[in-house]
């Protein structure tokens, strides 16, 4: 398989003072966070009226509430008399939204139901455009839920652009959250989003044994099997293509993957390499239980097909069995793992019927920490169960080893990354073509942040 590309020029260093800076991080909470889109939650975690879903950025808190079934508003999620925070986390507040200090009340649309004992305030005090609550703009695109404090904020379509149009083949919108779960890292929120963000590091950080990342155990290289090409290049060259758009960037399996992927007979006993490999994509969100039960079921699994060929069949025939028809999707963009990262902070591969998405945000103002959710979607057919969903979450993400292998790696890169920026002999990043996103990521926090 080859591959060609031009020559990569830019070389230019990016800064590290971004990742380990308090000024840069209090630069970004001015200037970049409420001027921007974020993705604060699912319609399917706010199904009734009256439900809530608290989006916290730094200090500043969203309510997001839905008003009834057409109608989702957002605000600040402060109290205009003595600024208590209204609501917190998630919940059903039924037709009101109350503050628990004092008692006033508001209608769903955030007019102002109730002050208690209102003539003991001063008239001019009570206004009423003043004391409903401050609205904060929203826009629903794929099931999602956006928000942003800007003023006058560009529509969300035309700020999510390339995104809303590459992944409309996989009808995002029909599909559920089955897992959610949020931790805390050991890196600067940026850090945390270009280890999505770039596929250079497939080589060195998953193609070795997967075992003991939790542990930090560091494989010996012989455990590495050679996964480069007669070139002598890496997956991260041959095997994934990249394109920057003005926002956001894309990058994906080349279609040429899929049929030059190994055939299970090569590897072993056909039917435990095609569970081991569904398994291996399952606990990574981008294949179900329903792939692992269609394959065990079966006799016999063919040793000469390329294992992403078969793959493709059986995520065809389950969807198929639930009523899903994948038949609009080309074979190679069925499992091709096409990753947009979404700025300012959401990244992950989606395949069909299946999307992992990961979602970064600081952690205060501490530069060298972030929040990091992790959200596993699914594609279920008409009349099929989806599960509740509760939020899981982990003060260190090493409390938990159900991350799956391949994130866990991921994961344990994020801290020994941190701790290097810090180091006094270290300037700043230098980017190849691979990481293209990384360096397109950042001229977007430039532009916010620099104005440049």
């Amino acid at each position: 398989m080859t591959v060609t590309h031009e020559r990569y020029a830019e070389s230019a260093l990016v800064s590290k003072d971004r990742y380990v800076s308090r000024e840069w991080l209090g630069k970004e909470y001015e200037r970049l966070w409420p001027n921007v889109w974020q993705m604060a939650c699912r319609l399917e975690q706010i199904p009734n009226s009256g439900d809530f879903y608290e989006y916290q950025i730094g200090r500043q808190s969203i309510l997001v509430v839905r008003e009834d079934e057409d109608t989702i508003r957002a605000f600040h999620n402060a109290c205009p008399h003595r600024a208590t925070r209204i609501c917190s986390g998630t919940g059903n507040t039924e037709t009101e939204l109350r503050c628990p200090f004092h008692g006033w009340a508001w209608n769903l649309d955030g007019s102002v139901l109730e002050i208690p004992d209102a003539d003991d305030f001063a008239p001019e005090s009570l206004s009423r455009k003043e004391i409903r609550l401050s609205p904060v703009h929203v826009g629903v695109w794929g099931g999602f839920v956006f928000v942003t404090t800007a003023e006058e904020p560009e529509p969300l379509l035309e700020f999510l652009g390339p995104v809303v149009d590459g992944l409309a083949p996989f009808e995002v919108d029909k599909m559920r959250l089955i897992r959610f779960r949020t931790t805390v890292m050991d890196c600067n929120w940026k850090v945390g989003l270009a280890a999505f963000n770039e596929a250079y590091h497939v080589e060195a950080t998953h193609g070795w044994d997967l075992s003991g990342y939790a542990s930090g155990r560091i494989p010996k290289l012989a455990e590495r099997p050679d996964l480069r090409d007669a070139q002598g290049r890496t997956p991260g060259a041959y095997q994934f293509s990249y394109e920057a758009f003005e926002t956001h960037n894309k990058m994906r399996n080349v279609p040429e993957s899929y049929v030059a992927s190994p055939t299970f007979g090569s590897l072993g006993d056909p039917k435990t390499i095609a569970l081991q490999m569904i398994e291996m994509n399952r606990s990574i969100g981008l294949a179900h239980q329903d792939d692992v039960d269609y394959v065990d079921a079966m006799v016999d699994v063919p040793a000469d097909v390329p294992s992403q060929v078969f793959m493709t069949d059986v995520r065809r025939k389950v969807g198929a069995a639930g009523g899903v028809d994948y038949s609009h999707l080309a074979d190679e963009d069925m499992l091709s793992a096409i990753d947009y990262c979404v700025y300012p902070n959401l990244v992950g591969p989606i395949s069909a019927g299946n999307w992992i998405l990961f979602r970064f945000r600081p952690n205060g103002d501490d530069p060298d920490t972030c929040f990091f959710d992790v959200m596993f979607l699914h594609r279920f057919g008409d009349g099929e169960t989806v599960p509740a969903v509760e939020h899981e979450f982990y003060p260190r993400w090493q409390d938990h080893d159900g991350w799956g292998p391949i994130i866990g790696q991921d994961l344990a890169n994020m801290g020994h990354v941190q701790a290097g920026l810090h180091q006094t002999s270290f300037t700043g990043l230098r980017l190849n073509r691979q990481e293209m996103g990384v360096r397109n990521f950042e001229k977007f926090v430039d532009r916010h942040v620099l104005g440049a």
